[in-house]
């Protein structure tokens, strides 16, 4: 999963669908992060790594 942090919100790339989603970051701070195209839920990051503004590969 490929994240971006931008503004209130995180950038990332569902890749089962291959499709673009904005998921704000309080989403992320509850552990909840579902597609909105195809709606399956993946696992987030370890919390340090978002907080570093790094792209995750």
């Amino acid at each position: 999963m490929n994240i971006i942090p931008q503004g209130d919100y995180y950038v990332w790339y569902c890749e089962w669908c291959d499709s673009r989603n904005h998921t704000l970051w309080t989403r992320f701070e509850e552990g909840k992060v579902l597609c909105g195209a195809c709606h399956n839920r993946f696992p987030i990051p370890p919390r340090s790594a978002l907080e570093l503004g790094s792209t995750i590969l």
